[in-house]
């Protein structure tokens, strides 16, 4: 871009700065000329303004007030080629122009203004074509980096490697990297822009430059900013999409219209593999990403658990990882609360393993912790209840998951239960009063362990189910066929 210094380097034009020296670094626009008392009226931003300083003011006070204006309208500089009847330019105008920071130019009333303008327009076009060509370059080569990069982090590098940039994308909030060109994802210290990407991605450019900064790197970084935030918003998009794909899978699991063993292959294409849990959520207040918006979080980019929305809570279905769990606490306040299940099991079902996620929240609330594991808290659970509300707990924590198995599956584990604790463990005593063959009811012990989490052959086991059986009894929570 043509700046007043280059005008004053042309050695044919003899341009001489008389004032205003310390801002000859002044980008122009394009040349005016107007020998008019009010230039300002007539004139753009960043014009070079030349005059023959006929219309400029005779008295000193009036030339400062004058010159004030011009300055106002962001002329890039002022050159006066002063003809003979023109005023002389008073050191109260030289003056002001250096204290304003506004370039004035003597030159010879022999320089014929239209050769100023060509020179001036000629550079401002050649150096419009050069940008254009240079974003033009810009656009071919990230289309040469869609087809040849499958991440967005080898096409930033191919972006990086053609401007001579260390480029990275950080995440605004926390200031993590999301994505970054350089192996050990740190960026130099010295030299570092942040440049702000619009859009809902909350990211900024990251660039540290190689090479000597020009004049047009500032087209080409809004015009690489433009391209970035494209590109983020499409994968934003895409996780919008991914969100809804798991939200719809998560409610058909719920609603038991899909096995969650045919769900696995599913959850794995979608980094969700090894031990898996339920998580009931009680999002906080003020955290940098709402429930609805979670799972834009970057530290969930790699495996997003499957999120629902449901009366107030998230339900998800997660990998059981504690990087995880901090990153949903953290993202979505410091008041947020998480139920979590024991791990996801087939022979005990989805259902059950949500219904252990929520109890566990209603704990941890209880509690006051922010976290909390089925199974961790055993509030009340030896002692024997003292209300009617423990006692619901109670059986809940203990016989609901039976319960609910022999509801559904039309099975008998909970009087299987009761006739083992009847029996005081005698297997083939319980196996007579039931009338199934031994192995039957080991199965069916197994099953109860795998449900409640808790083995009914050990002492533990018993004395937990024996009270709650009790209180079950006690309170006619328990139906007459049990």
């Amino acid at each position: 871009m043509l700046t007043v210094q280059d005008l004053i380097n042309v050695e044919l034009l003899k341009l001489k700065a008389i004032a205003g020296q310390a801002a000859t670094s002044r980008p122009i626009t394009w040349a005016h000329a107007v020998d008019l008392p009010d230039p300002w009226r007539w004139i753009s931003p960043g014009d070079l303004v030349m005059t023959t300083g006929v219309g400029i003011p005779h008295a000193a006070k009036d030339q400062v007030a004058w010159l004030e204006q011009l300055a106002q309208c962001n002329a890039s500089a002022l050159v006066v080629a002063p003809r003979h009847d023109a005023p002389k330019l008073s050191r109260q105008m030289l003056n002001a122009a250096d204290r304003m920071l506004f370039p004035i130019l003597h030159a010879s009333f022999e320089l014929e203004f239209v050769k100023l303008s060509h020179y001036v327009i000629e550079s401002v076009l050649n150096a419009q074509r050069e940008r254009f060509n240079a974003s033009e370059r810009l656009f071919q080569t990230y289309a040469d980096a869609l087809r040849k990069a499958p991440d967005m982090a080898g096409r930033l590098a191919i972006l990086a490697n053609t401007l001579d940039l260390d480029l990275a994308i950080e995440d605004a909030v926390s200031g993590i990297n999301i994505v970054d060109t350089k192996p050990s994802g740190q960026q130099d210290l010295e030299g570092v822009e942040r440049i702000a990407i619009a859009g809902r991605a909350r990211a900024n450019l990251v660039m540290t430059r190689n090479g000597k900064r020009t004049l047009d790197d500032a087209i080409l970084v809004r015009s690489l900013v433009g391209l970035l935030g494209v590109e983020l918003e499409r994968l934003m998009i895409q996780r919008d999409l991914q969100r809804e794909e798991g939200s719809a899978l998560l409610r058909s699991l719920l609603e038991s219209e899909t096995q969650f063993i045919l769900a696995r292959p599913l959850l794995e294409r979608r980094g969700l593999t090894g031990t898996l849990v339920s998580l009931a959520i009680r999002p906080g207040l003020e955290g940098f990403w709402c429930a609805d918006e979670i799972h834009h979080a970057p530290a969930l980019h790699i495996a997003t658990p499957l999120l629902l929305s449901d009366k107030g809570l998230l339900l998800a279905i997660s990998a059981d990882d504690n990087a995880t769990l901090d990153a949903l606490r953290s993202n979505l306040g410091d008041c947020t609360v998480i139920g979590i299940s024991r791990p996801i099991a087939e022979a005990t079902g989805f259902r059950e393993s949500v219904r252990q996620a929520r109890l566990a929240l209603t704990q941890a609330q209880e509690v006051g912790t922010d976290r909390l594991r089925y199974g961790d808290t055993e509030t009340g659970l030896i002692m024997a209840p003292k209300s009617l509300t423990e006692a619901r707990a109670l059986i809940a924590r203990y016989l609901g998951p039976l319960m609910e198995h022999d509801r559904t599956q039309g099975a008998a584990l909970l009087p299987t239960l009761m006739s083992f604790l009847a029996n005081d463990g005698n297997w083939k005593a319980t196996a007579f009063d039931l009338g199934v063959h031994r192995q039957t009811l080991v199965y069916r012990l197994k099953l109860v362990e795998q449900l409640t989490g808790i083995k009914p052959t050990t002492t533990n086991g018993i004395a937990r189910f024996w009270i709650a059986i009790q209180a079950g009894k006690n309170t006619e929570l328990l139906d007459s066929n049990h």
